[in-house]
């Protein structure tokens, strides 16, 4: 209670953040350096508190697909196009040949809300690229249970991808339930963050390289989950 007059506009939800070799908050000198995080570590992407390379969560549930467009690190960063389409032609792959040339020019990200366990701080899990991988592993977990998605525990830790360079990637597995106290309070904030959407996520400015510029053949093209 005394949150009635809170309006979307005034939210802004963390996001569970990968820090990888280039990431700005492991590298030496840069002003958004975080102390003693390194490179695999998860991290708070508001509050920047590190996580180490494991944390426990808790789902609260999945959001629609969102995609946007940014501008390449090389003309300046920047989103342009906050919200494109599902469908739209600039998340559909080429087919020239040259990955670079045929990556969609929009990200596709799959959303979801989650509570960090124990603390019990809200953080939203989105995954793009090879994270399609571990997004559809969560929401598999999640599904599977045959509960409601907040009964599951599943923890978040971190691996090594080397192809097509060696970059960092998400990994999910279930880690049981969550107990009965959490199982309350997740269902009561199921219902808080219902009307939440994806916008309210923090994300940087700029679409940073990723390091995971996939192949088609290799993962599954971008649908609906």
């Amino acid at each position: 209670r005394g949150f009635e007059d809170t309006l979307q506009s005034d939210l802004m939800i963390p996001r569970l953040a990968l820090a990888q070799a280039l990431s700005p908050q492991v590298t030496e000198g840069d002003p958004a350096r975080i102390p003693g995080l390194e490179v695999g570590m998860l991290f708070n992407s508001v509050t920047n508190v590190s996580y180490g390379r494991e944390v426990m969560v808790q789902v609260l549930r999945k959001m629609p697909l969102r995609a946007m467009e940014f501008r390449s690190v090389d003309d300046g960063g920047g989103v342009i196009d906050p919200d494109v389409p599902i469908g739209d032609p600039r998340l559909a792959w080429g087919n020239s040949g040259d990955k670079k040339a045929d990556k969609p020019q929009a990200t596709l990200f799959r959303d979801f809300l989650a509570v960090v366990l124990p603390q019990r701080e809200i953080i939203a899990l989105s995954f793009k690229s090879s994270g399609i991988t571990a997004a559809k592993n969560l929401w598999g977990l999640a599904t599977m249970a045959n509960r409601d998605c907040f009964a599951v525990r599943l923890r978040i830790t971190t691996g090594v991808k080397l192809v097509p360079k060696p970059h960092q990637i998400y990994k999910v597995e279930q880690a049981g339930w969550v107990t009965e106290a959490d199982f309350k309070l997740g269902e009561e904030m199921f219902d808080a963050v219902k009307t939440i959407d994806a916008t309210k996520i923090h994300r940087d400015n700029a679409n940073d390289d990723d390091p995971d510029s996939f192949v088609p053949a290799d993962i599954e093209r971008q649908t609906d989950m």
